[in-house]
C-alpha cells in the first residue's frame, strides 16, 4: 500500500506541476507578448476619443486663445500632435509658423486619421494629426522584463503547493480504497469504503462494498458446506465402524447357535449317547433354528434400515398405530396379568415410513411387556402440543442399572444377561429408525419405574 500510495502520488504530483507550470507560463508570456500592443491600441483608441473632442473645443475657439488647449491636450494625453494648414504644410501649434518636413517628420510617416478644423475667428481650414507615443508601452514591457525572476518564483511555488494539495487530496480516497481491497485480498472483510459519493469513486466504493460482502458470505457459506462435508465424512466413518462393528458381532451371535445345531445333528446321525433321542433334539434343533431365522430378520432390517438414503416419508396415523399395537401387546400379556393404562389422544399425525415406525414403536412396548414382572403394569400416554406429540411408555415395578443406561440403544447388548430371549437388536433398529424419521427419544429411570420418551413432529 506504501508503494502504491508513493508512486500515485508521485506520478500525480508531477504531472499536476508539469501541467501548472505549463498553463501559467503560457498566461505569462501571453501577457509578456500581447500587453504592450493592447495597451497600445487602447491608448490609441482613448486618444482618438479625447482628439475629437478637442477638435471640437477648437471650433468653437479663436486662434490667439487656442495656445492654452495645445498645451492641456499634449500634456494631459502625452501624444505626438501635428498641425496642417490648408496647403499641407506643417504648422506650430502654438506660433502657426511653417516647419521644414525633415523636422517633423523625422523621415517617417503620418498617421492616417486627420481631423479638420476651424477656428471661430478664421476661415482658413487646419488639420489636426495626433500620434501615441509609444514610451509608455515600452516601460510596460520594460517592467514584465525585469518582474519575471519574481513571477517565476511565484508561478513554481503556487504550482508546488497547489500540485501537492491536489494530488493528494484526490489520490487519498483512491489509495484508501486500495488499502480495503488489499485487506478484502487476504480475506478481512471487517474494512468498508466510506466514500460514499456521487462520483465514479462513489460507485467504486459501493461495488468495493458489495464485493466484500457477496465474498464474505460466499465463504461463510463455502465454511459452512465444508463443516457439514466434514461431518458428513465423520459420520460415514462412524457408520462404517459401526458396521464393521455389528457384522462381527452378527458373527459371533450366529457362530454359537450354528456350532450348537451342527453338534447335535452330527450326534443324532452317529446316534451317539443322549442324541439318540432324535425326537427331542430335532424339536431342539428346529426351536434353534427358528430363532436364528428371526435373528437374521432382524439384521437384514438393520441392513435395510442403514442403506436407506431416503425414508418414504409420509403422513402416519400415529393414534390408530399405537392403538393397535396396544391391542396386540394385551393379548399377549393377558396370560402375565400385566395391566395396561392406556391415555391416546386422537388423530394425532406424524411424517416417517409406516412400516418402519411401526416395527420401532412394537420394539418398545413389547419390551415394556416382556421386562414387566408378573402382575406388573404398562402406561402408555401419547399427547399433543405446540406442534409436536410426546410418546411416554412407563414399565413400572422396573429398573436398569444406570450403568447399563448408555448402551441400551447398542446392538447386541442386553441388560438382563441372564435372559434366555432377546438378540439384542431391538432397541438398537428402534434408534436407527427413530434417527431416520427425526424422532428424538430416551429411556431412563423415574420414580414410577422405567420410562420411554419419544418426541414425533406432528404433520
Amino acid at each position: 500500500m506504501g508503494k502504491l500510495m508513493h508512486k500515485l502520488t508521485t506520478k500525480t504530483f508531477f504531472l499536476l506541476l508539469i501541467l501548472s507550470l505549463t498553463i501559467i507560463l503560457s498566461a505569462y508570456g501571453c501577457i509578456w507578448l500581447f500587453l504592450p500592443y493592447a495597451d497600445q491600441k487602447l491608448a490609441q483608441r482613448s486618444l482618438d476619443q479625447r482628439t475629437q473632442q478637442f477638435v471640437s473645443c477648437l471650433w468653437t475657439t479663436a486662434r490667439d486663445d487656442s495656445e492654452p488647449l495645445f498645451t492641456d491636450f499634449i500634456r494631459q494625453t502625452g501624444a505626438e500632435l501635428f498641425l496642417l494648414d490648408s496647403d499641407g504644410d506643417a504648422v506650430s501649434p502654438f506660433t502657426f509658423q511653417k516647419y521644414q518636413k525633415q523636422d517633423w517628420t523625422d523621415g517617417g510617416t503620418l498617421p492616417e486619421d486627420r481631423y479638420p478644423f476651424r477656428f471661430a475667428d478664421s476661415d482658413d481650414e487646419y488639420v489636426l494629426i495626433t500620434r501615441h507615443n509609444p514610451s509608455r508601452s515600452d516601460e510596460i514591457a520594460a517592467a514584465v522584463r525585469k518582474s519575471i525572476p519574481f513571477v517565476a518564483l511565484l508561478i513554481l511555488l503556487l504550482s508546488f503547493v497547489s500540485a501537492f494539495l491536489f494530488s493528494r487530496h484526490t489520490t487519498k480516497p483512491i489509495i484508501r480504497i486500495s488499502g480495503i481491497a488489499d485487506r478484502i485480498a487476504n480475506l478481512d472483510f471487517s474494512w468498508y469504503c466510506p466514500d460514499l459519493r456521487g462520483d465514479e469513486i462513489g460507485v467504486l466504493s459501493q461495488s468495493i462494498n458489495e464485493l466484500s460482502d457477496k465474498l464474505h458470505n460466499a465463504l461463510d457459506e463455502i465454511r459452512r458446506r465444508n463443516d457439514r462435508l466434514e461431518d458428513e465424512i465423520l459420520l460415514e466413518k462412524e457408520r462404517e465402524r459401526r458396521r464393521m462393528l455389528f457384522f462381527s458381532g452378527v458373527s459371533h451371535e450366529l457362530k454359537t447357535p450354528i456350532a450348537v445345531v451342527i453338534g447335535q445333528l452330527e450326534g443324532m446321525q452317529s446316534q451317539i449317547g443322549v442324541y439318540k433321542d432324535r425326537e427331542k433334539y430335532l424339536a431342539r434343533s428346529a426351536e434353534i433354528l427358528q430363532s436364528l431365522n428371526s435373528f437374521i430378520k432382524e439384521v437384514l432390517l438393520v441392513s435395510h434400515v442403514d442403506m436407506l438414503a431416503e425414508p418414504a416419508m409420509t403422513t402416519v396415523d400415529l393414534s390408530r398405530l399405537l392403538t393397535v399395537l396396544t391391542a396386540d401387546y394385551m393379548d399377549y400379556a393377558q396370560p402375565l396379568a400385566i395391566r395396561f393404562s392406556i391415555d391416546i389422544e386422537p388423530d394425532v399425525q406424524t411424517y416417517g415410513d409406516a412400516m418402519l415406525l411401526k416395527k420401532a414403536l412394537g420394539n418398545v412396548i413389547g419390551n415394556a411387556v416382556t421386562y414387566s414382572p408378573e402382575h406388573g403394569s404398562v402406561t402408555i400416554r401419547l399427547t399433543r402440543a405446540h406442534g409436536s406429540a410426546t410418546l411416554t411408555v412407563v414399565n413400572a415395578d422396573a429398573h436398569i442399572d444406570e450403568t447399563d443406561l448408555p448402551h441400551l440403544f447398542e446392538a447386541f447388548y442386553r441388560a438382563d444377561r441372564s435372559a434366555a430371549h432377546g438378540s439384542g437388536l431391538g432397541l438398537y433398529i428402534t434408534k436407527m429408525i427413530f434417527e431416520n424419521n427425526q424422532v428424538s427419544h430416551s429411556i431412563e429411570n423415574t420414580g414410577d419405574g422405567v420410562t420411554f420418551t419419544a418426541v414425533f413432529l406432528t404433520a
